[in-house]
């Protein structure tokens, strides 16, 4: 299974270094995830060996994924923390400061700092981080971010399109579904989302979020309740597979969505 192999992995990169025990406790709750507590322990060990080597790359991107899965977990009330630790740790472990250092960047500034990067993974969770932030900006700041962050998928579909089964292209098209919203002002339709969302269905099939989002941004806004219906049905019949962290919740989602059908399609 796939976590065995992500287990491998952290046993080869953190070796036998002094903080390498925490890193193996870690990644063997890494399957029990789904359960808050086990999120909590993990992102607390990755803490810890992060204090004894602070801008070690790894570390930084294993944090920068695990922040965003917990805030993802919690009640709405208490979210924030973790989208911008997501985003924090995601930009240094691609080299900057942190987020503050990517907004103040001038728009080529930052294109040229993406061109420097050659891993996309830290990107992705940058951007995931800081585009769940968008709505809690003043309009002013979340309009300049959404080139910055556009750039980010678009950098990583070129360097990682697979990572984390092609969400970038997930993400990305329903980024532009929203923007839709907005009729000519970022120069987004509604049909522009839509190769996005079949490009990461194709990139992998059995990562089942990628149908909840073309379910829910994209159906529902077209107005195809049939479309909406077969791609949360799939979800819902399918088994967790490998996925097991995502999987589990894309399952909920597709459940919640399939009850609120009769009052999205009036």
């Amino acid at each position: 299974m796939r976590w065995f192999a992500v287990v491998a992995l952290s046993f080869s990169l953190v070796g036998w270094g002094s903080w390498g025990d925490l890193v193996r406790e870690a990644e063997l709750l890494r399957p029990y995830r789904h359960e808050v507590a086990h999120l909590e322990r993990m992102v607390e060990l990755y803490e810890r060996a992060l204090c004894e080597d602070r801008n070690n790359p790894d570390l930084l991107l294993r944090l920068a994924e695990l922040w965003y899965e917990l805030e993802v977990l919690r009640p709405e009330s208490e979210e924030e923390e973790g989208w911008r630790k997501a985003a924090d740790y995601g930009f240094r472990a691609a080299g900057l400061s942190g987020l503050d250092e990517a907004v103040k960047l001038s728009g080529q500034d930052f294109q040229a700092f993406l061109k420097g990067v050659s891993d996309g993974r830290p990107l992705l969770w940058a951007a995931h981080g800081w585009g769940m932030l968008l709505g809690k900006m003043n309009p002013f700041a979340a309009f300049f971010a959404l080139p910055k962050i556009r750039a980010l998928y678009e950098r990583v579909m070129e360097l990682n399109p697979t990572y984390m089964g092609g969400s970038a292209f997930q993400a990305y098209g329903a980024l532009l579904a929203n923007l839709s919203d907005y009729g000519i002002l970022f120069g987004v339709k509604l049909v522009d989302a839509r190769p996005y969302f079949e490009k990461a269905i194709q990139v992998d099939p059995t990562y089942l979020d990628h149908y909840v989002a073309y379910a829910k941004e994209y159906a529902v806004r077209i107005k195809d309740r049939n479309l909406f219906e077969l791609l949360l049905r799939h979800v819902v019949e399918a088994p967790v597979g490998e996925w097991t962290f995502w999987n589990r919740i894309a399952k909920a989602r597709a459940q919640e969505l399939l009850a609120q059908g009769p009052g999205l399609f009036r």
